[in-house]
């Protein structure tokens, strides 16, 4: 967001499909983007993805938000 760097949580992400993971995130990250996240929207999380390879990046280094355990990056893929 403009004032710095949220990660909203998808609670019960492992019981959810696809397509319902993948509207939450939508979700989530309008809400975050508006400022609108309750707290309990995004603390407490436990894992976090960070993807920047949908942006054309290949290249990063992720920052772990603690009390998260990890953060694995998912970059371009260069052949």
């Amino acid at each position: 967001t403009p004032t710095g760097l949220i990660t909203p949580i998808v609670t019960k992400a492992d019981r959810k499909s696809l397509s319902e993971g993948s509207s939450d995130v939508h979700n989530l990250a309008t809400r975050a983007r508006d400022g609108k996240l309750k707290p309990e929207e995004f603390q407490g999380g436990s894992f976090t993805i960070s993807n920047l390879g949908m942006f054309g990046v290949n290249e990063f280094s992720a920052v772990i938000n603690p009390p998260q355990a990890a953060i694995p990056e998912v970059r371009t893929v260069m052949t």
